[in-house]
């Protein structure tokens, strides 16, 4: 009669461990962690007992009792050595007995089957991603993890990890999102054996390097793209975003008339896009306020605490979106190194000092020095950028500053936090952090985060390639210079008093009165990206010496290289002055040329391309599918 019971209870617990060990890894890693010291102390307890009652030897119940018990985790029992001892006496004691064996069992075989069992879905995942668009991820890490999910939860694409070493838990954490992993040598190195697994032909491949050893990440795509060369794949079918410096890595690595490479590189600087972030999330222009025809009302005051690369580019940003008609941009930076960290930024744009009302402090964002300046500037300050480099010292400023303005009642001040992930910010103490990620589609997609600067650029491209190809043809400068003012472009939605709705309908169209002033504003921000970039103001006897030039080659009929208003060599450029003074270059160069430029209206023309940016082209009145 106990037949049938025991069958059909056995068979349930078997079930239900199976069923366990195909759960989430958390769960069934619990369940397994719990077997483990259970099985393992109640087994020191009972042939402890039992060795001891039995030899009635220290030593040697010792060393029976030390083996027995690891023998027990691959199905081996000693009842009959210990049996009738205190703890295999009776029913209750025997069940037990079986059941400390049965969980010793278990959690060896669950350890045994996770191992197995997450191989064998990697492969499985490695084999149902050789169809369709396929992603690579080199480096598995938090950052690049999260990308993935982002990545896979878009759809159409296939995610596979690249990487040397990864633990099998973490390979089965991969598997269960629905991406896989490629580990070893050969993978990392991009060898014939990890590419072949890939089935690289025919596909849109698109690459992430994200290591957290940035140089390993160049290395890696060198590799990788001499693998692509020799496995045929299209150029135009390629792209890669890594980190590194744009004006240096793009030319190694893009393809070009003379050698292969990806059809596309993208590379990001961390600092950079931090600072892009902060922007993204407090625009500065939303601390401002506007008269009826755009003037701002008050001058743009920021204050940087920090001042290694994070804050040397929240500087750049802060400057670059804080620049309007009728306002002046004034900094305050707060860093005990500041001669130290400084060397290269003033090195590097040496009119920043010179065109900008910029403070520098060598005190942090914990001094009295600090504390005094803020008091003192309470009335006047927009922004406060924390760009200590360490995430734990940003708090701790962030937190106590801003229970110092709440409780001066200066909440209206913003206090943004710059770190190694992105920015992030309070608008009042006890509100909701609003956090900025970097590492995310939005931010290393080129078609997603440089979106608005890749139709702003093709405004100017008079060409008949698409947007994406005259994009790809850019230098690195230009592409910077297009990001800046697709950035900024929001801003003259708040100086009119417009909203995003009205622009993607087509209803922003400023008052005539309006433009001049938008067009300096613009011109404003032209000049602090040119200034933060390097550049100066081209000198008198450098335009004129172009205007000559331009003269003894229109008279001889040969065509003229030289560029009359800018050098890109020397980084001088003739329009880096004042809004005022742009008629008067205008009047010159048409006097010379016979052309008829007018710089301002270019100023003006960049702000009305606003439209066109959020999705809307009229052509005759009717609205045409959307672009931005």
């Amino acid at each position: 009669m106990l037949t049938i019971p025991v069958i059909i209870i056995s068979v349930a617990l078997f079930l239900a461990m199976m069923i366990n060990l195909v759960t989430k890894p958390s769960r069934s890693s619990k369940v397994t962690t719990f077997c483990i010291v259970a099985s393992t102390i109640w087994g020191f307890v009972v042939y402890g007992t039992g060795y001891a009652q039995v030899t009635g030897d220290l030593l040697l119940s010792i060393f029976r009792t030390v083996l027995t018990v690891l023998r027990m985790f691959v199905g081996v029992n000693e009842l009959s050595a210990i049996q009738g001892t205190t703890f295999v006496t009776g029913t209750g004691w025997l069940i037990a007995f079986w059941a400390m064996h049965m969980m010793a069992f278990y959690s060896a075989a669950s350890a045994i089957m996770f191992t197995i069992g997450a191989a064998a879905l990697r492969q499985l995942r490695l084999f149902l991603s050789r169809r369709g668009d396929l992603t690579l991820i080199y480096g598995v890490n938090e950052n690049s993890i999260n990308l993935g999910k982002e990545c896979r939860a878009a759809g159409g694409t296939s995610v596979i990890f690249i990487e040397e070493n990864i633990e099998s838990a973490k390979i089965r954490e991969l598997n269960d999102m629905g991406m896989s992993a490629i580990i070893g040598y050969s993978a990392v190195h991009s060898e014939p054996k990890a590419i072949k697994k890939l089935r690289l032909s025919g596909r849109k491949i698109t690459v992430y390097a994200l290591n957290a050893k940035p140089d390993q990440n160049f290395f890696y795509a060198m590799e990788l793209k001499n693998a692509l060369e020799k496995a045929g794949v299209a150029p135009e079918n390629t792209q890669i975003t890594l980190p590194g410096e744009e004006e240096i890595i793009t030319s190694m690595l893009q393809v070009s008339p003379d050698s292969y490479g990806y059809g596309y590189v993208n590379v990001y600087d961390v600092a950079t896009l931090t600072a892009r972030s902060m922007i993204k999330i407090c625009p500065p222009w939303e601390y401002m306020h506007f008269t009826e025809d755009g003037h701002a009302k008050e001058d743009f005051e920021c204050v940087v605490v920090g001042f290694g690369k994070c804050g040397q580019a929240a500087l750049r940003q802060l400057l670059i979106n804080g620049q309007y008609a009728g306002s002046t941009f004034r900094a305050a930076v707060f860093s005990p190194a500041f001669e130290r960290e400084s060397g290269y930024i003033l090195a590097d744009s040496p009119e920043l000092l010179n065109k900008y009302d910029i403070q520098s402090f060598k005190a942090d964002g914990r001094s009295r020095e600090f504390y005094d300046y803020i008091g003192q500037h309470l009335s006047t300050i927009k922004m406060i950028a924390i760009c200590t480099g360490k995430e734990e010292t940003n708090r701790e400023i962030s937190d106590n500053l801003m229970l110092y303005l709440k409780r001066r009642r200066a909440e209206n001040i913003c206090v943004v936090q710059c770190g190694h992930t992105g920015a992030r910010y309070q608008e009042t103490v006890g509100s909701p952090i609003i956090r900025g990620p970097i590492f995310t589609k939005s931010m290393l997609s080129a078609e997603e985060a440089d979106r608005s600067a890749i139709v702003l650029n093709s405004i100017y491209d008079t060409s008949d390639r698409s947007d994406w190809e005259k994009w790809v043809a850019c230098d690195a400068f230009s592409k910077m210079s297009s990001r800046a003012s697709a950035d900024f472009m929001p801003a003259y939605i708040r100086i009119t008093g417009s909203t995003e709705e009205e622009v993607r309908n087509g209803e922003w169209a400023p008052d005539p009165e309006m433009l001049p002033v938008l067009g300096e504003t613009e011109h404003l921000r032209w000049n602090a990206f040119h200034f933060s970039m390097g550049y100066r103001t081209m000198s008198e006897e450098e335009l004129e010496k172009n205007f000559k030039t331009w003269i003894s080659c229109r008279e001889k009929g040969i065509p003229c290289t030289v560029r009359m208003t800018k050098n890109t060599e020397a980084l001088t450029h003739a329009c880096l002055i004042t809004w005022d003074e742009l008629d008067q270059l205008s009047a010159r160069e048409n006097e010379v040329t016979g052309r008829n430029v007018d710089y301002k209206q270019y100023d003006i023309n960049n702000v009305l391309a606003l439209p066109k940016l959020y999705g809307v082209l009229k052509k005759d009145g009717v609205e045409d599918e959307k672009t931005a």
